[in-house]
């Protein structure tokens, strides 16, 4: 009797599921220092133009009368989270989650210098078996993220776990390009 093997991708290549999360973690904790800088290189800037529109869609209260809380997933260096707290002036509580210690250790060193660093957390988690509790959080953003979690199903399980009823999932990534004529360019640019 012949098991057949999980695959799944990473980057342009077909991995082993169990081998995944190993070969995601190498990459980030090689990157972590320049993960921003790298992002900048790689899209020209536009990835900012993209996060601010994924912030203005989220659109946090300003004020309230309980605190709104944010899951940042994949969140390492704390860029969504930032502009999150920015936008609420303060008012949103975000926690950033990351698989990766040096993604985090990079985040929290910087939100140091934040304008609201007391309104942002760091905590190393699994987007697939997250340690929170069931319907904790207001939204849950996800950033370049979910192409590297390895069971994409388990983590929106888990998103779905820890919102609050209403709550909100925003899920910004690539995609295939599905308008004529732009199919061909847009993935050479970012190769």
């Amino acid at each position: 009797m012949t098991q057949s093997r999980q695959t799944t991708h990473f980057g342009e290549q077909e991995v082993a599921l169990e081998d995944k999360q190993a070969l995601v973690n190498a990459v980030f904790h090689g990157v972590a220092d320049r993960y921003d800088l790298m992002n900048d290189l790689m899209s020209g800037g536009i990835h900012r133009v993209w996060k601010d529109a994924m912030i203005a869609d989220l659109a946090p209260p300003k004020q309230g009368t309980r605190p709104y809380r944010v899951l940042d997933m994949a969140g390492g260096t704390g860029d969504i989270a930032e502009r999150i707290i920015n936008a609420s002036v303060g008012y949103a509580e975000v926690v950033v989650a990351d698989i990766n210690s040096d993604m985090l250790r990079v985040g929290a060193e910087r939100a140091k210098s934040w304008r609201f660093p007391t309104q942002a957390s760091f905590i190393e988690a699994n987007a697939e078996k997250l340690p929170f509790e069931d319907k904790s959080f207001d939204a849950y953003t996800i950033a370049f993220g979910i192409r590297n979690v390895p069971r994409i199903e388990l983590a929106l399980g888990e998103a779905h776990r820890v919102l609050k009823r209403g709550g909100r999932l925003i899920v910004l990534e690539f995609s295939q390009v599905d308008v004529p004529g732009l199919d061909e360019p847009v993935p050479r640019i970012f190769r």
